[in-house]
């Protein structure tokens, strides 16, 4: 075998190498029925996934967590707002619906919970025109609000993402917009509350207006928990098929993720619920216990201060404890420079033979002549 030969095996096999250890710190990325999806991180907005993330999408109603964080950045939640006949008439039979009827009156608190829980249409409407006196002027807001954070793909029609053709947005822009809403600690709350019930006025005067979280990781017992769910929407019409903007917080570690024009699986399961278990699951496996460590160690480092000789190695302890943190990357580094050092080796040995050889042909040219 040629010397050049030899060279192209030992790169091969030093290729193959870092193949496995990429492969064994960091788990596969999942296969994701979604049409597009983006999974981040919810502190810094790294992506940590994405497929057609960029791609303008049909968004349903997940096109409220806009509404509803305008909503709480405009309004107080004890503002009381009086529902119009053609904000609850307008919503047609099949819609999704919280039962308000037409000059009842309700506070901004009670339709918020009515928006993001069960995805009420008539809510959002209600909302948009208190706020913008009417639904198209409050899209202008909706679209602004959206070029404020960033988007890029984003066209709102409407407060409630009812189908329309110039209504779209993208995953990455869902993701933006969602990231910048769980800021607000009230967003926060609601979307995570499992019920609410809407209180008796004049014009409904019982108490059977229960509102159910329509997220079903939220719910335990179900198929689709994810026991570290903390939000946030669904989403559906025919066009948009099924949507999902959740939310997850493991160890501190908090996620995003945006699945759109999900459908089912093969076998009749919920696409977008697999997709998003599987790319949360992604996330906390691969990112979750760095990000927490740095997160621990960043709160426990006392910034621009001069350690008295206690705190110096209480903190030297903590990070002596933080370098244990995940064995198995210390393992496949640890293989992978050992395997690296015995190809070093061959290399170099293999270069002596080659040049001593070719030092036997010279000679023998020379006493061969």
């Amino acid at each position: 075998m040629t010397f050049p030969k030899k060279i192209l095996i030992i790169l091969f096999f030093v290729f193959l190498i870092n193949v496995f250890i990429n492969s064994y710190v960091l788990a596969d990325e999942p296969v994701i029925y979604s049409q597009s999806a983006i999974l981040i991180d919810s502190k810094d907005g790294k992506i940590l996934y994405e497929k057609n993330a960029n791609i303008p999408m049909f968004p349903a109603s997940t096109t409220k967590v806009l509404t509803a964080i305008i909503a709480l950045e405009t309004c107080s939640l004890d503002e009381k707002v009086t529902a119009s006949y053609e904000a609850v008439a307008s919503i047609k039979s099949g819609y999704t619906n919280a039962k308000i009827q037409a000059y009842e009156q309700l506070s901004m608190e009670n339709l918020l919970y009515a928006l993001l829980l069960n995805s009420a249409n008539e809510a959002a409407n209600i909302i948009a025109e208190h706020i913008g006196g009417t639904i198209q002027n409050f899209a202008n807001i909706m679209n602004a609000k959206a070029i404020e954070l960033g988007c890029t793909s984003t066209h709102f029609v409407n407060a409630n993402g009812i189908h329309d053709d110039q209504h779209y947005t993208s995953a990455q822009d869902l993701a933006t917009i969602t990231r910048y809403c769980m800021q607000n600690e009230t967003f926060r709350h609601i979307v995570s509350t499992l019920t609410y019930t809407l209180p008796v006025t004049e014009q409904y005067p019982t108490t059977d207006r229960i509102l159910k979280n329509s997220n079903h990781l939220l719910t335990q017992g179900h198929n689709f928990y994810y026991p570290y769910a903390i939000g946030i929407k669904t989403g559906f019409t025919t066009q948009a098929k099924n949507c999902l903007i959740s939310a997850s917080n493991k160890d501190g570690f908090e996620l995003i993720c945006v699945v759109l024009h999900a459908e089912t699986t093969e076998d009749g399961r919920s696409a977008r619920y697999l997709d998003t278990i599987h790319l949360l699951e992604y996330g906390n496996q691969n990112f979750g216990s760095v990000s927490a460590i740095n997160e621990e160690h960043k709160e426990n480092t006392p910034p621009d201060k001069t350690l008295e000789p206690n705190e110096k190695s209480i903190n030297t302890q903590i990070k002596t404890e933080d370098l244990n943190f995940d064995y198995k990357m210390f393992f496949s580094i640890l293989i992978g420079l050992i395997i690296l050092r015995i190809f070093i080796a061959f290399i170099k040995k293999h270069i002596i033979i080659y040049r001593a050889k070719k030092l036997k042909r010279r000679a023998r040219r020379y006493l061969n002549p």
